[in-house]
């Protein structure tokens, strides 16, 4: 192995630690990203696939940090689960952490609810129907929307 090579693969490391180092990345952003810097595609999956058996990348990490972050943000499960599968985390992966037992979706959207419209209760039909919309871009099922509306409504303090 000649010393530029030798170079090269200390480079991609380095960056890929500096990288790892800010926040977790998924393995195809990874790719992306050190791809974009060095173009020796093959050296940056074979590193990355070394990082990911020394567990120092994890795209079960990544999802879960990236699920966490976004259902604070109030997004629903159908849009999480179509930015995972942006990010190139696996299907069976992104579904098991969507269906987990500690996430309670009616919770969620009936949250991001309550702050967008505060206190107020008994929404009129067209409060209704712009608010489903507003909701089903966060990425909240038909089902879900209906049954926080209804909550919502229903609710007495």
């Amino acid at each position: 192995m000649d010393i530029e090579h030798r170079d090269l693969i200390k480079n991609i490391r380095l960056r890929a630690f500096d990288l790892l180092a800010l926040r977790e990345h998924s393995k195809q952003e990874l790719v992306a990203k050190l791809g974009r810097k060095f173009h020796d595609r093959e050296l940056i999956s074979e590193l990355l696939d070394e990082l990911e058996a020394a567990e120092l990348q994890s795209d079960e990490r990544y999802a879960e940090m990236f699920l966490r972050q976004r259902i604070r943000k109030g997004h629903g499960p159908k849009r999480i689960k179509v930015d995972l599968d942006n990010k190139g985390i696996d299907p069976e992966l992104s579904n098991m952490l969507l269906n987990s037992e500690g996430i309670d979706w009616r919770q969620l959207v009936l949250t991001v609810l309550q702050r967008k419209f505060g206190e107020k209760r008994n929404l009129s039909k067209a409060e209704m129907a712009r608010t489903g919309r507003f909701l089903i871009q966060r990425g909240f099922s038909a089902e879900q929307i209906y049954q926080a509306i209804r909550d919502y409504n229903n609710f007495v303090q």
